[in-house]
């Protein structure tokens, strides 16, 4: 057990390297900001103006991305820092796994984790959910090795770490989305309830109300108070309330990325099997293994899940991540010993090694057609929007600038042009803007028709997109 333990590590070293390698090798590095990114890169990034940070966001992965900003913008450069975050973030995740699982489910958890498209794609992007994946995997890790779930219970300095290791993933996860933290600890809470343990309770209400202070703070100073920035961030994901959200799921599992609304009809739905086929596979290896870490953790898993499924009505992928990540853990489980069993007869010994490798084989097959299509489309789309920018930039709409629209304004065209960004409200005109020192340049990018006002400044036609309407900018003279 001991050997076991001390090469588990290794292997996790292992898959985490395959893991960055694979990120290197798929995603382009040079891929710009999409509109989120642009939004949590903008907070950290100096010289870009701080674009519209909206009640639902939290500070958490502008945090992460701040280090690489201070000094460059390019994307490429974030690319790369993303990368090497995503890989370290992932050997600490697994890391306390390493004392729970035997070492060939470890592999298998971990290396299923690492090969799915959505886990590879978000690896370099600027978005919380991955880290929330990471920040579930290493609580629950940490929790269960404080419960005894471990070769044995840690205690001394082990026993320090596993209760930092809990408490600041809890709080990191807080910090990067808070509502999933309120999901990751309700499982774990009642887990530690089960067996009256206060000191884990205690640590788990500590770490979350720690990652609240600054989204509580922020609340008071810009959205006017904790309720009412809560009730704001529901209307902006167009409310907090029953839907079909399993089935937009299900639709986006091999993409695209986002859909809103999920109305296209799902092309090749075989390939998508996937996604109802690892809580199956998730529940078998909890029913076979009938160990404790191994129901909390998909426990936790199908709790964060709730939100996704049921309360929301539309679909982003890695929404997801923290979903994926815990129940491949007893989904490896199940796999390891299926392949291990022995048939019957020697005729069917090798037929469960076959069938489990052939699992195998499809996944890695479908993840990757599944991650070169998204890949595909998302860089030429962004790409293009990109090249639209620089084509505005050419007509002479440079910093100091602000790009003015209905409602919110592309935060990744901003980004691109520095330039500061204002919503119009419905029925308001540009003919109230506000006076800025002489050079200031007032500027519109749309493909539909200008706010009121605007169509008697400067137009200037930029490019078109196939069928789609033609972007347009609007200058101010």
């Amino acid at each position: 057990m001991a050997a076991r333990s001390q090469r588990a590590p290794t292997v996790l070293a292992v898959i985490t390297l395959a893991y960055v390698v694979i990120q290197l090798l798929t995603v382009p590095h040079d891929l710009p900001l999409e509109w989120d990114e642009a939004v949590y890169t903008s907070q950290a990034a100096p010289g870009v103006p701080d674009a519209v940070f909206s009640a639902p966001r939290a500070r958490g992965v502008t945090w992460l991305v701040a280090p690489v900003v201070r000094f460059t913008v390019d994307p490429a450069a974030i690319r790369l820092w993303m990368i090497a975050v995503s890989g370290a973030g992932f050997f600490l995740a697994f890391l306390p796994w390493c004392a729970i699982l035997r070492r060939g489910v470890l592999a298998l958890a971990s290396g299923l984790f690492a090969t799915l498209w959505v886990t590879v794609w978000y690896g370099p992007q600027v978005m919380p959910n991955l880290y929330v994946a990471y920040g579930c995997l290493l609580a629950t890790g940490c929790f269960l090795l404080l419960e005894g779930s471990g070769e044995r219970r840690p205690s001394g300095r082990r026993a320090w770490l596993c209760r930092a290791g809990l408490v600041l993933a809890v709080a990191g996860v807080t910090l990067l989305r808070p509502g999933d933290a309120l999901w990751l600890a309700l499982p774990l809470g009642l887990a530690a309830v089960a067996r009256r343990n206060l000191r884990s309770i205690a640590l788990l209400a500590g770490a979350v109300a720690a990652g609240f202070v600054p989204w509580v703070i922020e609340a008071y100073t810009d959205f006017g108070g904790p309720i009412a920035r809560w009730r704001a961030a529901g209307e902006i994901q167009g409310g907090i309330s029953p839907a079909p959200g399993f089935l937009y799921q299900f639709k986006t599992a091999n993409g695209p990325a986002f859909c809103r609304p999920c109305t296209p009809t799902l092309e090749d739905p075989h390939l998508a099997l996937w996604w109802l086929v690892l809580p199956v596979l998730a529940v078998c290896g909890v029913v076979a293994a009938r160990k404790r870490a191994h129901a909390v953790a998909a426990l936790t898993g199908f709790c964060v899940a709730v939100p996704y499924l049921f309360l929301l009505d539309y679909s982003a992928s890695r929404f997801l991540l923290p979903v994926y990540a815990l129940l491949a853990i007893p989904a490896a489980e199940f796999l390891v010993r299926l392949a291990g069993s022995r048939g019957a007869s020697p005729a069917s010994a090798p037929v469960a090694p076959i069938l489990v490798a052939a699992v195998l084989a499809a996944h890695v097959v479908v993840q990757w057609g599944a991650l070169t299509r998204v890949a595909g489309d998302e860089a030429k789309e962004r790409n293009y929007q990109a090249a639209v920018v620089r084509d505005m930039m050419k007509r002479g709409v440079r910093k100091p600038c602000t790009l003015v629209g209905q409602l919110e304004v592309n935060p990744a065209a901003a980004f691109i042009a520095r330039c500061d960004s204002l919503a119009l409200r419905a029925g308001e005109s540009v003919d109230d803007l506000p006076e800025r020192e002489p050079g200031h340049v007032y500027a519109v990018l749309t493909k539909k028709r200008p706010p009121i006002g605007a169509e008697k400044w400067q137009r200037f036609v930029l490019r078109k997109n196939g069928s789609e309407p033609t972007w347009s900018t609007y200058i101010r003279p």
